[in-house]
């Protein structure tokens, strides 16, 4: 007898060991498929979120940061606002730790996917033979997915990881309350769904999602209770959809339109080709024949198990279908912002789905496994090395993105109070770092690029004005001249000063192109919330903030005119507080004659008027502008009457 206990105990550590290498096998796929991501830095919106940080004073501020509907009107305290913040106040810049919540987040959805997997397979569907199989195979399914290239290696994305875990624990606890019938894991299974509102909008879905766990993994009997108890979690999702609307009315235009039309098929089909086939196969040197194969072959095994199921009214395998079609629906009418990493939660589903196949199959005769080995291989074949390359690729962008940003923030410290001209980035590179504003987020302004940029950049549509990004060059010219400009230049992996290099380099241009003495030109725009125009503006105007000035009720500027400048144009803001007061009367005289003479009504909170240069003055070269309003609003002492961006003359 005491010889077969320690054995006894011997099998129970062993089995306990086995079943630990089951639970821990995705986990270090997930480590070594996205082992770039720990060295991947910020990019793009990651910087809009760096910025919040810096706007945080007083506890009011906070609660605004947290809860004002930002990003399109989205309002997501914990994995955006709260995340960042909290970050970059412990961490700074340094993209290590965001990477590792990251990846600790993954690590638990992928641990509540097995779990919810093993329990889908040994449901009402029918006892299956190795359920720990399936969970294996569900966690490495979504963990080789494309599509979580953006969340593992993106801090923006980052929602797109919290978003399951709310929803898989809040799943988790239902399913041990059908189980166990004990009240308290309902209970928190409420505190965690209502939590999930701050991760992600799509958590509105879940009382669909337990609903279906009810309809398609419990017995009969007991679904109509279950199904009731429902009722408060839908009343909460129903609550929250009208106060979301209420607050943030739906876009009416941009990328975030929804669009309810036929659209909607075509967006569907594209996001199961996407479930299916890694999104940027074709680009990363696969042939398009293998791609349709890959998704034919994927596509059949999904629609041969279903079909074979449902056939033998196994209907379990609906759940797996009901949780990829109900958090795909929110996605579907967006037609101008499809995306393969919107595929992160509801393929979910899909894992859960091929995990239950295999743990069916796994033992079954050889043609039959044969029909789960395959296709389960040729996905894998096909994801796993366009995700790493994919991975790669983002790591490579993020360090040329890091580069520029801890470079100007370094030659800012070497430079205070100038402006800095970035020269020689490429167009992905200024749409991942400078079109973003990425130096707010250190607090360094004024960060410019060389005249020309314009020309060999493709900004991405609607992120920024390129001129309020690339100075003139006259502007320039006097910057350098008065010691106000310091110009770098992108070298392999560090920033290099350029600026006598490409003063002189300046000069010659502006020698060939306007034929005169280059301190009397004058640049033809102004950008009033700039401090390298400040030598062309009058005494009365305001101190600059955020790109803009103020002016009182009176104002003055000197501006070059193009040749052929036939038009002014005034971009500016006018706060609708003053506007509901009464309407701004507007009068522009140009060299002392008046050239505009208009209104500014509610709604013009943000206004543009162009006005036709008087023509006796064609043929000057530059010209004075008076701007004058009334009324004006009066406050500690000083005037304030209209906010103005840029002022140029046009052709």
């Amino acid at each position: 007898m005491t010889l077969q206990r320690p054995a006894r105990e011997h099998r129970a550590l062993s089995a306990t060991a086995v079943d630990a290498l089951w639970w821990l096998l995705p986990v270090s796929f997930l480590f070594w498929l996205y082992r770039d991501a720990f060295a991947t830095w910020f990019v793009a919106d990651d910087f809009a979120w760096l910025s919040l940080f810096r706007q945080v004073r007083t506890p009011h501020d906070l609660f605004f940061e947290l809860f004002a509907p930002m990003a399109q009107g989205t309002i997501r305290p914990w994995s955006e606002r709260g995340f960042f913040m909290g970050m970059e106040a412990l961490f700074g810049l340094n993209q290590l730790p965001f990477r590792v919540v990251a990846f600790a987040t993954a690590i638990a959805d992928l641990l509540l996917i097995a779990w919810v997997t093993r329990r889908a397979s040994s449901g009402t569907a029918g006892q299956t033979s190795e359920p720990r199989l399936a969970g294996l195979i569900a966690g490495i399914l979504w963990t080789a997915n494309t599509a979580l290239v953006r969340p593992m290696t993106w801090s923006s994305a980052y929602n797109e990881l919290m978003c399951p875990l709310f929803l898989l624990a809040a799943l988790a606890l239902f399913i041990r309350y059908t189980e166990t019938g004990q009240r308290k894991f309902w209970w928190w299974q409420l505190v965690i769904f209502s939590l999930g509102f701050g991760a992600l909008e799509i958590n509105i879905v879940y009382p669909a999602i337990a609903a279906a766990w009810i309809l398609f993994q419990t017995p009969s009997a007991r679904r109509a209770p279950l199904l009731r108890s429902l009722a408060p979690l839908a009343g909460i999702s129903a609550l929250y959809f009208i106060a979301h609307r209420i607050a943030v009315p739906l876009p009416a235009t941009g990328y975030y339109t929804l669009h309810f039309d036929m659209s909607v098929f075509k967006n569907l089909a594209l996001y199961c080709k996407w479930a299916l086939v890694p999104e940027p196969m074709e680009r990363f040197g696969h042939r398009h024949i293998v791609v349709i194969l890959t998704f034919a072959i994927g596509a059949a095994a999904v629609a041969g198990y279903v079909v074979t199921e449902l056939r033998r009214r196994r209907f379990g395998v609906l759940f797996g279908l009901s949780w990829f079609s109900l958090t795909l629906a929110p996605m579907l009418p967006l037609s101008d912002h499809r995306t393969d990493y919107y595929l992160t939660i509801p393929f979910i589903g899909i894992a859960v789905l091929g995990g239950c196949a295999a743990s069916r199959y796994w033992r079954q005769p050889p043609i039959q496994r044969a029909m789960l080995a395959i296709p389960v291989t040729v996905y894998l074949c096909a994801m796993i090395p366009v995700t790493g390359q994919v991975a790669h690729w983002w790591r490579i962008q993020s360090q040329a993105v890091r580069t520029v940003v801890l470079g100007v923030i370094a030659a800012h410290q070497t430079h205070p109070g100038k402006a800095i001209l970035l020269d020689g980035l490429t167009s992905d590179l200024f749409n991942l770092s400078v079109s973003h504003s990425p130096f707010v987020a250190a607090g360094v302004n004024n960060v410019y690029l060389t005249p020309g940029s314009e020309l060999s950049i493709a900004p991405m549509p609607g992120l920024v004005d390129m001129e309020l990004v690339v100075p003139p060059a006259e502007a320039i010219w006097h910057g350098i001249t008065h010691d106000e400009v310091v110009v770098y230049s992108l070298e392999s992996d560090r920033l290099r000063n350029i600026t006598e290099q490409y003063s002189r380099e300046l000069a010659g241009h502006l020698v060939d192109r306007l034929p005169g003495r280059l301190v009397d030109r004058l640049p033809d725009r102004v950008d009033a919330g700039n401090f390298l125009f400040s030598w062309l503006l009058g005494p009365q105007w305001l101190p600059p903030f955020s790109g803009v000035r103020w002016m009182p009720g009176r104002a003055s500027l000197r501006i070059g005119v193009p040749p052929g400048g036939k038009t002014l144009e005034l971009d500016g803001i006018c706060p609708e507080s003053q506007l509901l007061a009464a309407p701004r009367h507007l009068i522009v005289l140009v060299d002392g004659i008046v050239a505009a003479d208009t209104r500014i009504y509610d709604p013009e909170a943000t206004f543009r008027r162009l006005f036709p240069m008087p023509g006796v003055l064609a043929g000057k070269k530059t010209v004075d502008l008076e701007i004058q309003v009334d009324p004006v609003d009066r406050k500690d002492g000083q005037d304030y009457g209209l906010v103005f961006g840029k002022i140029a003359i046009r052709p």
